[in-house]
């Protein structure tokens, strides 16, 4: 990998952080619940697909997200569930 490869890997996992939290309802957590939140999530998707982002490290910000928010056990489960079968569809 070069240098440019990994600024840019660098770079989009910092988007993939920012913008997580955009797919989840903001009230309940909810991964995509909300077609806005639904929408957030494929073009995350398209974007970690285009720059070689695996879904490992997707769950990992997800992860981080969820437990930032407050977010324990069975919800966070859930919803890496979900995270999961959406991301999946694309990268691995």
């Amino acid at each position: 990998m070069t240098d440019k490869e990994k600024i840019s890997r660098h770079d989009t996992m910092e988007i993939l952080r920012q913008r997580i939290g955009g797919c989840f309802g903001t009230a309940d957590g909810i991964f995509a619940g909300h077609p806005n939140d639904e929408e957030r999530a494929k073009e995350l998707r398209k974007l970690a697909f285009d720059n070689h982002i695996t879904l490992q490290e997707i769950c990992e910000l997800t992860l981080g997200y969820l437990h930032g928010r407050g977010y324990h056990g069975d919800h966070i489960k859930e919803q890496l569930t979900e995270v999961t079968k959406m991301f999946g569809k694309k990268i691995k």
